[in-house]
C-alpha cells in the first residue's frame, strides 16, 4: 500500500504534466504572438518556457527531486504573468492568468506553501495592475479593485478549501484501505508498512522490536456451538481487550482469521514477555458475554525478537508462528519466546 506522501506525489506528478503541457502549447502560440507584435524580451521568456516545459514534461514523472523542479519551474512562471502585465503595450486580460496562480499553487505546493505563494504573487499582480491600468474615474478605479480583491479571496478559498478536503479524503481512503473490516484493527498491508518503518527506527537507535502472534484457542468449537455471528463478536472482543492492554506506540493488527499480530516497540525481551503473558492471563479471567450466553476465551502466542530472530518480517513472523505452535503443543493458554522455547 501507498503511504499518504508516496499518493500525494502521484497526484501532483498528474497536475504538473498537464501544467506542463499546456505551457508547451501556449508558450509557444503566445511567443509567436509577442514576435509579432514586437514585445521581444516577453516572446523570448515564453519560447524559453515552452522549451523547458518540453524538456521537463517527461523527465517530471521518473525524477525525485519533484518538489524542486515545481519550485524551479513555478516561481518563474508566476513571475512571468506578473512581468507580462507590466510592460507597455500588454493586455489587461493578462490580469485573468493571474487569478490561476491560486489554483496551481495549491494543487502543486499543498496548503501551507500554496497559500504563500498566492498571497504573495496575487498582491505583486494587483500591484501592477493598478500602476499599469489604473484609471482617472474614481468610481471605476474602486469598482477594479473590488473585483480583484473579491476574486482573489474567491479562488484562493476556492483552492484552499478544494486542497483542505482532498487531504481528509485521501487520509481516510488510507485509513480504510489499512484497516480489518471486522475489528476495526490495522490489516496485514498496515502492519508490513508499520513494521518497515519501526524496524529501521531500531536499526538505527538499537532499539528493541518484538513481535508477537496471538490465535484464539478452540475457536472452531465457538463457532460450531454458538454460530459464526458470535465467533466474529469474540474476534472483536479480543481486538477490543488486547487494545486497552498495549500502548499507544504498539501495533496491533489482524493478521487473518483468528489470528493477531503485535508490535512492540522498545521494550526488552522480558517486558515483552510479561505484557503478552499478562495479556494471556486477563484475558482467562475476563470471558466473553453475548446474550446472556459466558464464553471463555484463551489465547497462546509466539514471540520472535528483531535482530535475534530475524531481520524481516517474513522471518520473524514465521519464528513466532512456530512458537505460537509451540505453545499449542504445550498445551494452549501459554506464552512461548526465546527463552522458554
Amino acid at each position: 500500500m501507498l503511504n499518504s506522501l508516496q499518493q500525494n506525489l502521484e497526484y501532483r506528478r498528474s497536475v504538473m504534466r498537464v501544467l506542463l503541457f499546456l505551457t508547451m502549447v501556449g508558450g509557444l502560440i503566445f511567443a509567436v504572438i509577442n514576435f509579432y507584435r514586437g514585445l521581444w524580451s516577453l516572446a523570448t521568456i515564453e519560447l524559453m518556457f515552452g522549451l523547458f516545459s518540453f524538456f521537463l514534461w517527461r523527465r517530471i514523472l521518473l525524477t525525485e527531486h519533484f518538489q524542486l523542479w515545481v519550485m524551479v519551474f513555478l516561481f518563474p512562471l508566476f513571475i512571468t504573468m506578473v512581468y507580462a502585465m507590466y510592460i507597455p503595450n500588454s493586455s489587461v486580460s493578462i490580469f485573468v492568468w493571474i487569478l490561476t496562480i491560486p489554483v496551481i499553487s495549491y494543487l502543486l505546493m499543498g496548503r501551507r506553501q500554496g497559500f504563500l505563494a498566492s498571497l504573495f504573487f496575487i498582491i505583486c499582480g494587483a500591484t501592477v495592475y493598478h500602476y499599469r491600468f489604473l484609471q482617472s474615474d474614481t468610481a471605476v478605479n474602486i469598482a477594479d479593485s473590488l473585483n480583484i480583491i473579491f476574486s482573489a479571496c474567491l479562488m484562493i478559498s476556492l483552492a484552499h478549501v478544494y486542497e483542505l478536503n482532498r487531504e481528509k479524503n485521501e487520509e481516510r481512503l488510507l485509513e480504510l484501505a489499512g484497516t480489518d473490516k471486522l475489528t476495526g484493527l490495522a490489516n496485514r498491508m498496515k502492519l508490513i508498512e508499520t513494521f518497515r518503518l519501526y524496524a529501521e527506527y531500531a536499526k538505527r537507535h538499537k532499539s528493541p522490536l518484538a513481535v508477537v502472534l496471538f490465535d484464539l484457542d478452540y475457536f472452531k468449537n465457538i463457532n460450531d456451538q454458538y454460530g459464526h455471528h458470535v465467533g466474529d463478536a469474540s474476534l472483536r472482543y479480543i481486538a477490543s481487550f488486547i487494545q486497552t492492554k498495549i500502548r499507544k506506540t504498539d501495533l496491533l493488527a489482524r493478521f487473518g482469521g483468528e489470528e493477531f499480530a503485535l508490535l512492540i516497540v522498545g521494550s526488552e525481551e522480558k517486558d515483552c514477555f510479561k505484557l503478552v503473558d499478562s495479556i494471556r492471563q486477563q484475558l482467562k479471567g475476563s470471558p466473553f458475554i453475548h446474550d446472556n450466553k459466558t464464553i471463555k476465551i484463551t489465547v497462546s502466542a509466539g514471540i520472535a525478537t528483531y535482530g535475534k530472530d530475524g531481520e524481516t518480517l517474513e522471518e520473524l513472523l514465521l519464528k513466532s508462528d512456530k512458537r505460537l505452535y509451540a505453545a499449542k503443543d504445550k498445551g494452549r493458554n501459554c506464552v512461548v519466546d526465546i527463552n522458554n522455547q
